[in-house]
């Protein structure tokens, strides 16, 4: 399986890769003997983390507490080397040297189980090169905040530019990337201002701690571009003001299921690290080691070790994005996990016209739900390419982050939004929402109307502002919350971004009627009502 999900056409060569260890997963009973406890989370928690927690009244529990030290001590004492602790799965990766040594774990008294999820000797499948199509120009809109050249339509056609030009482009949300490397994100172009602005916030590799992470594989690098692009007239990314986080937990020499406990791992650390959003443009289902493999009854979103470890991640506030797979074409189909998740935002592929593209995996997942949940284009989508100059690829690898960074972007406008709600309005607002079928799931979302809060489940702190005549022909009213004394600042703008009114004021009264200016375009425009404690959201059709 090509787990890193592009459209390749180049020869994959099978290279024999032998290895003096082997590596297991070591569970534990419990976590008794801990020195930490869920009424000090700063111990084992960034404030960021604890924050994102609170905003969505997520409490900390047991699942949250570290791995006990003790027990790690106890299983480095019978020789193994532990490479990381997994706090989800109360467990530890280690890297063993005998048979011996793995019962010598197996008889230590909190051990209740231990897998082998890395076996040396076995053949491996070595990673193709990344294959880049010619970039097509595209006049930018002068309307537009950001000029996006050939990168327009995959962002538009989601409605993304909406909320660049309301403002909403990433600024103060964290983004973790889950790929197999970063090649030269610290210095080809798209990357200049990410690099600048030192919004790269923090890097690391599970695969191999000592490499640098900026010579590893290019898949990263091009999934990134997608989200954190900044080349005007070129290409830009969906969330081009986030901060981002860069964590390789795949080995592209390989495919092993160890790299699903990587992947569990890097998702923990995005989480101590009080990341919003994880993009994982990863998949597995078929391994090298063929006791390995998955079945599809295995997607049914709380079996593999990747969705166990997604759906962990949802519990406490992040939104997970994952690629659905490009198994439409051979003999699997079927989408691939992580994006099975029960509450992963698994993402299938379209082309530039909003068509189903045949090598995006297909659902439902095994136990019937709706997958993939969304999509966006993966066809032909423009990227950094490893030359400096932009270029195009295919796959569900890259209509993922622009999910990713226009979800990041959409719940900037939310603030007190919740993961859920998050994921219910990207839902709500897609295409086929109301008939969803097994190619595309909900369909292609509409960011603009995402942030409009009609029929959807919101938090007591996001409210739906009440505005009439709907439709009207030019004068509204707008129905206040109970406390309006308040100062309020009041905006206005049309489908395309275009603030066409702002203005503050502190009513007297619970309805407030004002009269918009002349010679509007009849239309949908977004309507917002900010205060120091709230901000509420409304829509009208201009007549």
């Amino acid at each position: 399986m090509n787990k890193l999900i592009f459209t390749l056409l180049a020869i994959v060569f099978a290279l024999p890769l032998t290895y003096s260890q082997d590596k297991y997963f070591v569970a534990f009973t419990d976590k008794n003997g801990t020195p930490y406890s869920t009424d000090n989370p700063e111990a084992y928690l960034s404030q960021r983390s604890i924050e994102r927690r609170n905003r969505q009244g997520i409490e900390i529990i047991e699942r949250d507490l570290p791995v006990s030290p003790d027990y790690i001590e106890r299983v480095e004492q019978a020789g193994a080397k532990v490479l990381y602790p997994l706090k989800w799965f109360n467990g530890v990766v280690v890297e063993v040297y005998s048979q011996q040594m793995v019962e010598d774990i197996q008889s230590i008294d909190p051990v209740v189980a231990v897998e082998r999820i890395y076996k040396s000797g076995v053949k491996a499948s070595q990673l193709p090169e990344d294959e880049f199509y010619p970039v097509y120009s595209k006049k930018s809109d002068p309307k537009d905040y950001y000029s996006y050249g050939s990168s327009a339509t995959q962002v538009k056609m989601l409605n993304g530019h909406v909320l660049h030009n309301l403002g909403y482009r990433g600024k103060g949300m964290r983004i973790a990337v889950l790929d197999a490397g970063f090649y030269h994100v610290n210095s080809l172009p798209a990357f200049d201002s990410l690099n600048a602005e030192g919004r790269i916030v923090f890097t690391r590799d599970f695969v191999n701690p000592n490499a640098d992470i900026y010579q590893e594989h290019t898949h990263g690098m091009i999934v990134l571009s997608a989200m954190a692009g900044n080349i005007p007239g070129q290409l830009i990314g969906t969330a081009p003001e986030a901060e981002y986080v860069l964590i390789r937990t795949e080995d592209g020499s390989l495919e092993q299921i160890i790299e699903e406990y990587n992947w569990a791992a890097g998702a923990e650390l995005a989480d101590s690290l009080g990341v919003d959003v994880i993009n994982s443009s990863l998949g597995y289902y078929a391994f090298d080691a063929d006791y390995q493999n998955h079945t599809y009854d295995d997607m049914n979103g709380e079996t593999t070790p990747a969705s166990r470890a997604a759906n962990f991640a949802a519990a406490v506030g992040m939104l997970v994005v994952s690629s659905a797979g490009n198994e439409g074409n051979n003999a699997w189909q079927h989408i691939i996990t992580p994006s099975d998740g029960l509450y992963c935002l698994g993402v299938g592929a379209v082309d530039g016209n909003g068509n189903y593209v045949s090598f995006s995996s297909i659902g439902p997942s095994a136990d019937g739900r709706v997958k993939p949940d969304v999509a966006a284009m993966g066809s032909r989508t423009v990227v950094q390419g490893t030359d400096g100059q932009i270029a195009t690829a295919n796959g569900t690898s890259l209509s993922a982050p622009i999910i990713s960074g226009l979800a990041a972007c959409l719940w900037q406008a939310l603030k007190n939004e919740t993961v859920n709600g998050i994921r219910y309005r990207i839902h709500y607002s897609s295409s086929c929402y109301n008939n969803p079928n097994n190619l595309i799931g909900y369909g292609i979302p509409n960011f603009f109307n995402a942030m409009y809060p009609l029929s959807v489940p919101v938090n007591n702190k996001m409210n739906q502002l009440k505005v009439f005549p709907n439709p009207s022909s030019g004068k509204i009213t707008l129905s206040l919350p109970m406390q309006f004394q308040a100062e309020y600042s009041l905006c206005i703008s049309s489908s395309f971004g275009e603030v066409v009114y702002s203005g503050k004021f502190i009513p007297q009264a619970s309805l407030y009627s004002l009269n918009l200016p002349g010679g509007l375009a009849s239309g949908i425009y977004l309507v917002k009502l900010s205060s120091k404690e709230d901000t509420m959201f409304g829509k009208i059709i201009l007549q």
